[in-house]
C-alpha cells in the first residue's frame, strides 16, 4: 500500500528491449529528447542515473539475466515479470520472443492478472489487437496477451481503439494503419491520456509497448531515438493526468538492446521507474525481473501470494 494506507491504481507500462547503457555518445537512447524521463530520473536514461529516491518517485536497475548465462530474451523476461518467478532458470536458458509450452503453463497457472482478479480487483490490458489475430489460434501469443487471456481479462480489438478505449502497441496506431487497418493515427500524447484514463478505472492496467525493440533490430520505420521520443511524449501526458496521491506508474522492461549501438540484446540491467503512491515501497522490493509482480501485488493487496519472488524457479 502507499502512504497513509492508500491502495493505488497501478499503470504498468512495459517497454520491450529497454536496457541501461553507459552515458556515452554511442548510446542511441541519449540522442533522444526525453523531458518526461529526465524529470523522473533527474538525469539521462543511462546507468549513471540509477538509483533514484526523491519525493514521490524512485528508480532502480533490475538484473535481467536472473543468474542464467547468455543474453536475456523476451520470452523468459516477460514471464519472469508477470509470474514473479525465475523463468530463465526454470527453462534452463533465455527464451526469445514467445514463451515455450512450459512457460505458457506457468503463465496460465500464476500471473499477475490472474492473482489480482482472484483477489477481486478489476484489471485491464490496454493494448488493441486486430480481431482476426485474436481469433486465429494458430498465431503465437506473447506473454502479456497469454496472461490476460488466461485470466479472463477483456481483450480489446480495433473497435475499442477507434472508440478511444484502447491503445495501439506503438502508441500512435501508425503500424496498424500502414498495414491497411482502418484506424486513426493519433499523437503520442493522446495515447498517454488514454492510458491514464484507463488506469483511473481499474486497479491494475497493463500496456505493452514493443516498437522500441523492433526499432533496435531495424524492423521499424523509425530509429530508436525517434521511437523513444514518442514514448516520452506519451509518458509525460500520462503523468500529467495521473494523481500521484492515488495512482502509481510503473515502467520497466524485459531485456536490454535499444541502448546498444548495433541493437543486439545486452546483459545490461533494465530500468524500473516508479512514480506516485507506493513508489518507494515497490522500488525497495525489486532487484531482479522476478521481484516486480510480488511487489506490485503487495502494494495492491498488502498480501503477496506464497511462492512468488526471485527464488521461485520451480513451480
Amino acid at each position: 500500500m502507499g502512504a497513509k494506507g492508500v491502495v493505488p491504481r497501478v499503470l504498468f507500462w512495459f517497454v520491450d528491449g529497454l536496457g541501461l547503457g553507459p552515458c556515452e555518445d554511442a548510446n542511441p537512447l541519449l540522442r533522444a529528447a526525453t523531458p518526461a524521463l529526465r524529470r523522473l530520473l533527474g538525469g539521462p536514461l543511462c546507468a549513471a542515473s540509477f538509483p533514484v529516491q526523491d519525493g514521490g518517485r524512485a528508480a532502480v536497475a533490475l538484473d535481467a539475466t536472473l543468474g542464467v548465462p547468455g543474453r536475456p530474451q523476451s520470452g523468459t523476461g516477460q514471464v519472469a515479470l508477470l509470474a514473479g518467478c525465475n523463468a530463465a532458470a526454470l527453462e534452463g536458458r533465455h527464451v526469445p520472443a514467445f514463451p515455450t509450452a512450459r512457460l505458457r503453463s506457468v503463465l496460465r497457472g500464476r500471473n499477475l492478472f490472474r492473482r489480482l482478479r482472484a483477489r477481486g480487483l478489476p484489471v485491464a490490458l490496454a493494448n488493441a489487437y486486430p480481431l482476426a489475430y485474436l481469433q486465429d489460434r494458430r498465431r503465437p501469443r506473447g506473454a502479456f496477451l497469454l496472461a490476460a487471456q488466461s485470466a479472463g481479462v477483456l481483450l480489446r480489438d480495433l473497435e475499442h481503439l477507434r472508440a478511444g478505449h484502447a491503445v495501439a502497441a506503438d502508441l500512435t496506431g501508425q503500424g496498424l494503419a500502414s498495414r491497411g487497418y482502418p484506424v486513426d493515427v493519433v499523437a503520442p500524447e493522446v495515447a498517454g491520456r488514454r492510458l491514464a484514463a484507463l488506469a483511473s478505472r481499474y486497479a491494475f492496467t497493463a500496456f505493452e509497448f514493443f516498437a522500441l525493440d523492433l526499432a533496435s533490430h531495424g524492423r521499424w520505420p523509425a530509429p530508436v531515438p525517434a521511437v523513444l521520443e514518442q514514448l516520452d511524449r506519451a509518458l509525460g501526458a500520462a503523468l500529467d493526468q495521473l494523481d500521484p496521491e492515488d495512482h502509481l506508474l510503473v515502467l520497466t522492461s524485459d531485456h536490454g538492446g535499444a541502448e546498444s549501438p548495433d541493437g543486439t540484446h545486452t546483459t545490461n540491467p533494465v530500468p524500473l521507474i516508479v512514480a506516485g503512491c507506493g513508489a518507494h515501497a515497490v522500488a525497495a522490493r525489486c532487484r531482479t525481473l522476478a521481484d516486480v509482480a510480488p511487489a506490485l501485488e503487495e502494494v495492491l493487496t498488502g498480501h503477496p501470494l506464497p511462492g512468488t519472488g526471485p527464488d521461485s524457479a520451480i513451480l
